[in-house]
């Protein structure tokens, strides 16, 4: 298991990220709604989906720009707490056990980029995005 702050803008991940880089060294990977999603709404097309600085083997940071028609960013809710696993079916155990008494935000299953994703927002009113 990798434990990963993710972080979530208003349409500012991509600079966040590179800053990021710029002050802490690493390398940046980044996917835009128009290379995973091919949205018809192209003004959407620049907003970073899925954000990975890799800093070293203990520090990764994690960053998307909220898409229209996702849940607002909101005080409180722009950290993530996020975790990978190996194994899906571990994966889906942590998930459904953070979700009681929680808020199921997006459903865990397998995703168009190839890994198996999904957000809840638990009984605390923290978020966590589980990928496998």
């Amino acid at each position: 298991m990798k434990f990963t702050p993710y972080l979530t803008f208003n349409g500012t991940a991509k600079a966040a990220l590179t800053f990021y880089q710029k002050v802490l060294g690493g390398s940046l990977n980044i996917n835009t709604a128009q290379e995973l999603f091919h949205p018809e709404d192209h003004a959407i097309g620049h907003l970073i989906v899925h954000g990975v600085l890799t800093v070293n083997d203990h520090l990764q940071i994690s960053a998307l720009d909220v898409i229209p028609g996702a849940p607002a960013v909101q005080p409180g809710h722009t950290v993530s707490m996020g975790l990978t696993f190996h194994n899906i079916v571990t994966a889906s155990s942590i998930f459904e056990k953070l979700a009681e008494n929680g808020k199921v935000i997006i459903k865990f299953a397998p995703k168009d980029w190839g890994g198996t994703f999904g957000i809840i927002e638990d009984q605390f009113g923290v978020r966590w995005n589980i990928s496998a």
